[in-house]
C-alpha cells in the first residue's frame, strides 16, 4: 500500500483532533508518568502528551516513514524542553513489544488498520506499569451513508472486479460490548468502552469524499490503476450527493469507539 499524505491527512486537522481534545479532557495526569502513542501519524498529539508531562517522557511511533518524517518536523519547531523527552520512531503496531515500561499507552484512530486485537491489547497489559493506563480511539463509521455507500458502488460494474474484495477499516472493529469482554478476559480493569458520533459541518459531498481519501478510501485507491482513480472517486461524489440529498453543505456524522482500562496496581 503506497505511504501515507500526512498534507492530505491534516486537511481537515480540527475535526480529527475533536476525539483527541475530548480524550484530554478526561486523561488525568500527574507530570511524570512515562507515555507511548502507538500509530502516532504526523505527531502533533504526541507533542501535546509530552507537554503535559514535563518530568515524564514520551515516544510516538508509526508504520509510516512519510507521517514520522512530518512528526520529527513538528518536534523541531517545539520547544527544547519537549525535544529532549520526545521521540519518534517508525515502528508497525503488530511489533509493540516492551515488558512494564508505559504508565501511558494511548493509540488515536491507528488500531482500526491492524488485525489482531486481541494480541494487541495482551502486549498493551504486558507493555503497561502496574496501575497503568491505556487510552484507544478507533473510527466505527462503516454503517454511515459515506462509507455504506463506497461499498455498494465498489461492488458494482465496473469496479467490482477490482474493488470487490476490499473494506473499510471500521467493519474489522467490533461494538465496545466485544472489547469490554476481551480486555476483562486479558486481566485489565476500570473498563470504560463506548461510541460517540462527532458532527463535521462539510462545504459538499466532496469534502466528504477529500476527508476519506486520506484514510477509508486509501485500500481502494491503492487497488485501483492511479489512472481511474479520478473516475471512481467523481463517481462516488455522484453517488453520495443523491445520498445525502445535496451536492451544497452538509453534517458528516462520525461514529468512533473509545477505550479507556487499566492495568491492576500490583
Amino acid at each position: 500500500m503506497a505511504d501515507w499524505n500526512p498534507e492530505l491527512y491534516n486537511r481537515f486537522r480540527r475535526y480529527r483532533e475533536e476525539p483527541f481534545l475530548a480524550i484530554l479532557e478526561r486523561l488525568k495526569l500527574r507530570g511524570d508518568e512515562s507515555i507511548v502513542d502507538l500509530g502516532c501519524g504526523s505527531g502533533e498529539n504526541t507533542v501535546e502528551l509530552a507537554r503535559r508531562v514535563p518530568r515524564g517522557r514520551a515516544l510516538g511511533t508509526d508504520s509510516s516513514a512519510a507521517m514520522i518524517e512530518a512528526a520529527n518536523t513538528v518536534l523541531e519547531k517545539t520547544e527544547p524542553e519537549i525535544r529532549a523527552r520526545l521521540s519518534f520512531a517508525i515502528a508497525d503496531i503488530r511489533d509493540f513489544d516492551a515488558v512494564e515500561s508505559y504508565d501511558v499507552v494511548f493509540s488515536n484512530a491507528a488500531l482500526q488498520w491492524v488485525p489482531g486485537h486481541r494480541e494487541i491489547f495482551t502486549r498493551i497489559y504486558r507493555a503497561l506499569k502496574h496501575g497503568g493506563r491505556t487510552v484507544v480511539q478507533m473510527p466505527k463509521n462503516d454503517r454511515e451513508t459515506a462509507q455504506v455507500t463506497l461499498l455498494q458502488l465498489a461492488s458494482e460494474s465496473p469496479w467490482q472486479e477490482m474493488l470487490g474484495a476490499v473494506s473499510v477499516p471500521s467493519r474489522e472493529v467490533p461494538g465496545p460490548e466485544r472489547y469490554d469482554k476481551t480486555l476483562r478476559e486479558i486481566g485489565f480493569v476500570g473498563i470504560n468502552c463506548y461510541e460517540h458520533v462527532f458532527e463535521h459541518p462539510m462545504e459538499s459531498p466532496r469534502d466528504v469524499v477529500d476527508w476519506s481519501r486520506a484514510t477509508a478510501l486509501r485500500p481502494f485507491l491503492n487497488a485501483l490503476p492511479a489512472e481511474r482513480h479520478e473516475e471512481f472517486l467523481d463517481a462516488l461524489t455522484e453517488r453520495l450527493a443523491r445520498a445525502y440529498g445535496t451536492e451544497s453543505a452538509l453534517i458528516f456524522p462520525f461514529r468512533r469507539l473509545f477505550i479507556w482500562a487499566s492495568r491492576p496496581a500490583q
